[in-house]
């Protein structure tokens, strides 16, 4: 399956932020344009415009607890059936009934198909959200099989783990975006003169392993040869995962 994970800290409820995201799905490539919208599980209508997604972006729920009146928007999601099946959903920056901030992200969930590009989109999702880290990665069964709460599992959940440990990222995929503090420990120009993919998006850095997503799934010992690489570009206690599978 191919997943795209894209966390920010951004206002994500601003609508000129879901114009440009949903515009990414639409104008790159006219078989990911989406044909239904949902709102958690429950379908809300087909798709049109971008523009008649504006009332749904970030629809505000109210919940009275305890006699507290809360308010907190949705996220809403689109999916496609027809050509490329795929499902995306954005979850909003909010803040806690305790005052703290918790940042929000986009999720994708595709069936691969080999003449979609995806960078495309990866890289202007990046641009409108200037996300802390972004991640667009091919998931074959040798890698997707992490428990919940191990760094295999955070790495196919997309998931910065920050609860009981240093944040750190889990693992690199075919492409990923480092942004806030992440940005500060890529070395661009060493990346570069290394052979890998680098160009700088947004606030931060999007790295390439090879340059055919499909590459993770057509030949995987060299697509983990090449991460193993690249990984020794980054500090040593950069990613959560240390070791690459080793095959006969």
């Amino acid at each position: 399956m191919i997943r795209m994970f894209v966390n920010t800290d951004a206002v994500t409820t601003d609508w000129s932020i879901g114009r440009k995201v949903l515009s990414a799905f639409c104008e790159t490539d006219e078989r990911l344009i989406p044909e239904y919208l949902y709102q958690w599980e429950t379908r809300i209508g087909e798709f049109e415009t971008v523009e008649q997604c504006e009332d749904s972006w970030a629809w505000i729920a109210r919940s009275r607890i305890k006699g507290s009146l809360l308010e907190f928007p949705i996220g809403l999601g689109w999916r496609r059936k027809k050509t490329v099946r795929y499902q995306a959903e954005i979850k909003h920056s909010q803040t806690s009934v305790l005052g703290r901030w918790h940042g929000g992200g986009l999720s994708v969930y595709a069936a691969p198909h080999k003449a979609v590009d995806w960078l495309p989109i990866f890289r202007r999702v990046c641009n409108a959200l200037t996300p802390t880290f972004g991640l667009l990665h091919y998931f074959t069964p040798i890698e997707d099989t992490g428990r919940p709460g191990t760094a295999e599992g955070y790495f196919s959940g997309g998931i910065i783990p920050s609860k009981g440990m240093p944040e750190r990222i889990s693992n690199i995929g075919w492409a990923t975006f480092f942004g806030g503090e992440f940005a500060k420990d890529v070395k661009a120009e060493q990346i570069a003169e290394a052979g890998f993919a680098i160009e700088k998006v947004s606030d931060g850095y999007l790295a390439r392993i090879t340059d055919n997503i499909n590459d993770v799934a057509d030949n995987y010992p060299h697509f983990s040869k090449q991460r193993a690489e690249l990984k020794k570009l980054f500090p040593d206690d950069f990613f959560l995962v240390k070791d690459e599978p080793i095959f006969p």
